[in-house]
């Protein structure tokens, strides 16, 4: 006598098995205890700042000034501008466009109320002071 298997019921048994699989794989998974985090937390590293300082260029001032004090400004054209200025409370000088304020400040640009001061790769703009009763004419 020789058994016959149908393909239906061949295709229920693996549907049934495959389904006991499944299951015991679900159960395995879900009763699996987690691992416990460590109670006490890490402490975090100090994050260092310095090291993006430059870059976009130059270093940021680390509050070293010059002391330059803007005390006028002679734009004739923008060529040939050039501003009054005194470091450090020294007597007061004329300084052009790209010429050397101190050993390492440059006058960068004259504006009509500003100059801007280059001290090793950083800019800075000085704006006059104000005045309440000019003694000189200003347009």
């Amino acid at each position: 006598m020789r058994l016959q298997l149908r393909p239906t019921l061949l295709a229920t048994v693996a549907s049934a098995a495959l389904f006991a699989a499944v299951s015991a794989w679900s159960a395995h998974v879900l009763l699996t205890p987690l691992p416990h985090a460590n109670p006490q937390a890490q402490p975090i590293a100090a994050i260092d700042a310095t090291g993006g300082g430059a870059l976009f260029g130059a270093a940021p001032d680390q509050g070293h000034r010059d002391d330059v004090q803007l005390l006028g400004i002679l734009a004739f054209d923008p060529h040939h501008a050039a501003a009054i200025v005194s470091v450090g409370g020294e007597a007061a000088r004329v300084v052009r466009v790209n010429g050397a304020i101190s050993n390492a400040a440059t006058l960068a640009e004259v504006h009509g109320r500003s100059i801007v001061v280059e001290h090793n790769g950083v800019r800075r703009e000085i704006a006059l002071p104000a005045v309440d009763s000019p003694s000189a004419f200003v347009r």
